[in-house]
């Protein structure tokens, strides 16, 4: 379990890193691009969630319910990523 583990996190950290340098790289984006990237890092962070709960057996987390931008939402006031095109 523990190479199973550290095999899971390092396809996580893989993933989220070069999502990272996707939103990071200075140039022109389309409008909704970085928000896509933004939701490729939470299904991302799901996917990693839900196998490695399993591989410790636990049962399976719920996915988390991203909502659309202006939908209201209880707790925290999220922060709202703004898209500048060139």
């Amino acid at each position: 379990m523990h190479d199973q583990m550290l095999a899971l996190m390092d396809d996580c950290l893989t993933r989220l890193t070069s999502l990272r340098a996707e939103l990071a790289a200075a140039r022109c984006v389309q409008l909704g691009e970085r928000r896509g990237i933004a939701l490729e890092a939470i299904d991302a962070a799901e996917g990693f969630a839900t196998a490695a709960a399993q591989a410790i057996g636990e049962p399976a987390l719920e996915p988390v319910a991203v909502l659309p931008m202006g939908a209201p939402m209880g707790g925290p006031i999220p922060t709202v990523l703004s898209e500048v095109a060139c």
